[in-house]
């Protein structure tokens, strides 16, 4: 790899640097920006994290607590949220940062009621200064091919809708994915240029993605066993600064897991039932044989394909013990029919929107989508069977070429990242809720998938690179 170099980044490069910028700015501020607000809908869960610095939705006559799920809103103040309410989460950076900010500004004199779009801005300067940071110092190492590919995916893939709709919410998805680009892109230029300064960048992304949710406690080890398989020293050092932070924010996570809390068991409990039926018993071969294997009553097989929100009585009384079903019995009865696996990925598709489609998206109306002027992959990977199939079999695809021609280090662990990650997301989001908010669930897993076309790209890039590199030293010599 290229050691650091301060020469200039040809005109050229910059012209593209700064065309790439403006395109992601002009795309997420344009987003950001809209009169009406466009955001993804409240379904509840947003009140988990709010409920910490006691924050919610101003609707008259509305409890805070009450979802909304037909469209987002838009001001917020401070109020009483319920005790219990209160789920930890590292985008907490995020979210109470701008609740004390209102909080100051009322000390002031301001007007009690406030804007979600705070959020959403202060969400965006983070990922600015982030991005300036990366681009800066891959340029410094002379790599302008890498500058331009993380760019590239940041005004292409980060900017999509499909993620940006999460910047004026509560949602911790938003927190998640910085954190996820963070630790990558740390990492990145730790291997590419080493020092401190890139270790601990990795360090503080896979604390922030660790932390954010507890289906991303082991994520970023995940990462960084994948990064490390290239076996480049560098690469190591990356890998582990990145796993040290990702066991910090695990911990986070593990230990909120062991609180309990009348919040907490009942996220596990409804995560349980809907696994099972939803993802369990519709796809093993005998679901009666699997409800007597796992101890229940033999009338809970009659629920396959029900999730806990349409069931028409209490599953207390439909089916008495699936509540208290350990998480780990249920796992093992998929696991011990692999066929059992491939139907239930098979049939993942119309449950994957990355946009979910039961939220509405456009501040006072209800159920709109979003506006046509928008462009966004979702929409021609929407309930798509083969499109999906291609999507989540692209990294595999790269992965398998990047070894097959002999990569370079550094692209065959990003190439193994980006496969075992948007694998690893996908599953863990089947494992956790089953069927119910699928996609929303394995958020992250659209965009490490899509990444991984930055591996080919890149790959050309560095060759271009290589090449004006050739052609100036060459122009240099003839001069001498």
């Amino acid at each position: 790899m290229s050691g650091p170099s301060r020469v200039p980044s040809p005109p050229s490069v910059r012209i593209v640097l700064f065309a790439l910028a403006a395109l992601a700015l002009y795309r997420v501020l344009g987003l950001l920006l809209h009169d009406p607000l466009l955001a993804l809908a409240n379904n509840y869960d947003q009140i988990r994290y709010t409920g910490c610095y006691d924050v919610g939705p101003l609707r008259p006559d509305v409890p805070a607590w009450h979802s909304n799920p037909q469209a987002p809103l838009r001001v917020y103040a401070r109020q009483p949220i319920p005790e219990g309410n209160c789920y930890w989460t590292t985008d907490w950076l995020a979210g109470a940062a701008v609740a004390a900010a209102w909080r100051a500004a009322e000390s002031l004199g301001d007007a009690p009621e406030h804007s979600i779009r705070a959020l959403g801005l202060l969400r965006l300067a983070g990922w600015l200064l982030a991005a300036a940071w990366v681009t800066r110092r891959l340029q410094r190492a002379g790599r302008d091919d890498l500058a331009i590919t993380q760019l590239a995916v940041l005004a292409l893939i980060v900017a999509d809708p499909a993620n940006t709709l999460y910047l004026s919410t509560f949602y911790a998805e938003a927190g998640a994915l910085f954190g996820l680009y963070v630790a990558l892109a740390g990492a990145l230029v730790a291997a590419v240029a080493g020092g401190r300064s890139a270790w601990v960048v990795a360090a503080i992304g896979g604390f922030l993605l660790g932390g954010s949710k507890y289906q991303h406690f082991a994520l970023p080890c995940l990462l960084a066993l994948a990064l490390a398989s290239a076996g480049e020293r560098r690469l190591r050092q990356a890998a582990l600064a990145l796993a040290l932070g990702g066991l910090a924010g695990g911990a986070l996570q593990l230990q909120q897991a062991a609180r309990t809390t009348p919040l907490t068991e009942a996220i596990a409990s409804t995560n349980r039932v809907n696994f099972v039926l939803t993802a369990l018993l519709p796809n093993v071969a005998d679901p009666a044989a699997t409800v007597a294997a796992l101890g229940l009553p033999a009338g809970c097989a009659a629920l396959s394909g029900k999730s806990i929100y349409v069931l028409a009585e209490p599953v207390e009384t439909l089916c008495p013990g699936l509540r208290e079903l350990p998480a780990l019995r249920a796992w093992t009865a998929l696991a011990a029919e692999p066929a059992a696996w491939l139907r239930a990925a098979a049939r993942a598709p119309p449950y994957m929107p990355w946009i979910p489609d039961y939220l509405g998206l456009v501040e006072g109306a209800q159920q709109q989508r979003l506006p046509d002027g928008y462009v966004t992959l979702d929409r021609w990977l929407d309930r798509r069977p083969l499109a999906l199939l291609g999507l989540f079999g692209l990294p595999w695809l790269v992965l398998a070429g990047s070894w097959l021609l002999r990569a370079p280090p550094l692209a065959r662990a990003f190439a193994a990242v980006f496969a075992a990650g948007s694998a690893a997301v996908a599953g863990i989001a089947l494992l956790g809720d089953g069927y119910v908010e699928l996609g929303k669930h394995a958020h992250l897993a659209f965009s490490l998938a899509l990444a991984a076309i930055a591996v080919p790209v890149g790959g050309a890039l560095a060759r271009w690179h290589a090449a004006a590199a050739g052609r100036r030293a060459a122009g240099t010599g003839g001069e001498k």
